[in-house]
């Protein structure tokens, strides 16, 4: 198993784009801010633009870690741990 973690403090001032693999395939990830529920959203595309998955962003503590893409990739884990400022994505 390898992890990439990517910079990501949740005090951003604008969406973050980056481009992990995910289940041995490369996706589009873009965090965006909604301003009407005030958090923050994952958005997943693929490679022909295609939106896989949005969902709200839950931090996680450095002790556990809630898996913001679970019941969508299978052998791939992304956690925001929240605390260190970081997305990690293990696979």
């Amino acid at each position: 198993m390898s992890t990439v973690n990517y910079p990501f403090s949740g005090r951003e001032q604008k969406s973050m784009t980056f481009s992990p693999v995910l289940d041995g395939d490369v996706y589009t990830c873009q965090m965006k801010w909604n301003i009407a529920s005030q958090r923050w959203y994952l958005q997943i595309s693929d490679s022909s633009d295609n939106t896989i998955m949005n969902t709200a962003v839950v931090g996680s503590t450095s002790s556990g870690g809630i898996n913001l893409i679970a019941g969508v990739f299978t052998t791939t884990t992304m956690i925001w741990r929240e605390k260190n400022g970081q997305i990690e994505v293990t696979s």
